[in-house]
């Protein structure tokens, strides 16, 4: 009897054994469960907390350039300002001489009919010299006529209207003189600020160039007007403000033997061509604050040993750290290089600030972004191996 107890004793702890087990096993099951969703809740609040930090930083540069934008504005509307004051006063000066000329010499009669006056006022020359050899063959026609009261009359009104022709063309000199040295003060610190910044493109560009066992620099080019013209004074009238003919040059060379040579497709291979605008993109990168870059398949069409020395490059330009911390502003922006494919083994690609994105497309891929479960794929791949 008492084993009999004892028998049924233990398979009654068994089964409630067997039930503690079940309720531990279903508590994990569903703490697992907790645990993923949690971790699911988790990426989505650190990806919004990122997406509101970029927003907060694009805000602020927005701000920057909105400021910038209202200074450049203001400064523009109190020059268009003092324009339109000297524009008015010029044109007003301008209409009192026309009412002076026309009282004292008028062209057309009550009627509104020309007068002969009119016709020979439009043969009178445009310049100062012509208008002195004028006057000179006036007097002398004067001296060579006998008295004649009309004659007189109408010598007088010209010489007149002469003198105020000279004052005029001395008031509008005067104008030149002072826009032309106007403009020789603000051209000497732009130029000289631009002329830095091309300098230091070029040191950069030059030393990413010899990186890859090449040469190249980097120019800032005047045009070729002053060869034409054989002129070698940049401040002359005829060099003064000929921007249009200025821009950046860059040349490079590619073999020991050969010169320094601009860039340019009759020149130079496709290869050639990449290889340079991509260095002269990472010269530029540091001069200019961007929040991204995206180049699309520059590394296409480059031989193995260039395009990893170019994914080198890409790579330590775009994961340098910021210059001033707390500085929005101060950071070399992320580089999107987008491409079909990319080299085997490239050791840059270790680096923790690279990620790789894979974009699918096509009728197989799925239909759902929640299909998507790297551990069912590598649980099915288990079972197969």
């Amino acid at each position: 009897e008492v084993s009999r107890d004892s028998a049924d004793e233990k398979r009654r702890i068994r089964s409630n054994l067997r039930q503690n087990i079940k309720q531990y096993l279903s508590s994990l099951e569903s703490a697992s469960a907790h645990y993923d969703e949690y971790l699911k809740l988790s990426c989505e609040i650190a990806g919004i907390d990122m997406t509101e930090e970029g927003k907060r930083q694009m805000l602020a540069n927005m701000n920057d350039k909105k400021v910038e934008a209202e200074m450049q504005f203001r400064q523009i509307e109190g020059e268009y300002a003092r324009i339109s004051e000297d524009y008015n006063r010029k044109r007003h000066e301008l209409q009192q001489i026309k009412e002076e000329a026309q009282r004292i010499a008028p062209i057309t009669d009550e009627n509104g009919n020309d007068l002969p006056l009119k016709e020979e006022l439009s043969k009178l020359p445009e310049n100062l010299t012509e208008l002195e050899e004028a006057m000179d063959d006036t007097r002398e026609k004067i001296n060579s006529i006998v008295d004649n009261p009309e004659v007189m009359r109408r010598y007088e009104q010209q010489k007149r209207q002469l003198e105020d022709m000279k004052d005029q063309l001395e008031n509008l000199n005067e104008n030149k003189a002072e826009k032309k040295n106007a403009l020789k003060q603000k051209r000497r610190p732009w130029e000289n600020a631009l002329q830095n910044i091309v300098e230091k493109v070029s040191n950069l560009f030059s030393g990413y160039m010899e990186e890859l066992g090449c040469a190249g620099e980097v120019q800032l080019a005047k045009g070729d007007e002053l060869s034409k013209r054989g002129s070698t004074n940049e401040d002359s009238d005829e060099n003064l403000g000929n921007f249009k003919d200025w821009g950046v040059q860059i040349k490079v060379k590619f073999r020991d033997k050969s010169d320094l040579q601009v860039l340019s497709a009759q020149v130079h291979s496709g290869g050639e061509r990449s290889v340079s605008t991509i260095m002269y993109l990472m010269a530029m990168q540091n001069m200019m604050v961007s929040p991204f870059r995206c180049v699309d398949e520059i590394n296409q069409g480059l031989d193995e040993r260039n395009e990893r020395l170019v994914f080198k490059r890409i790579v330590q330009n775009s994961t340098l750290p910021p210059e001033v911390e707390d500085d929005p502003t101060s950071h070399c922006g992320q580089y999107f290089l987008i491409t079909p494919k990319l080299l085997p083994n490239l050791t840059d690609m270790e680096n923790e600030d690279v990620t790789v994105h894979c974009i699918f497309n096509g009728p197989l891929n799925f239909k759902n972004f929640g299909d998507w479960n790297v551990d069912d794929f590598l649980e099915s791949k288990k079972e197969n191996v």
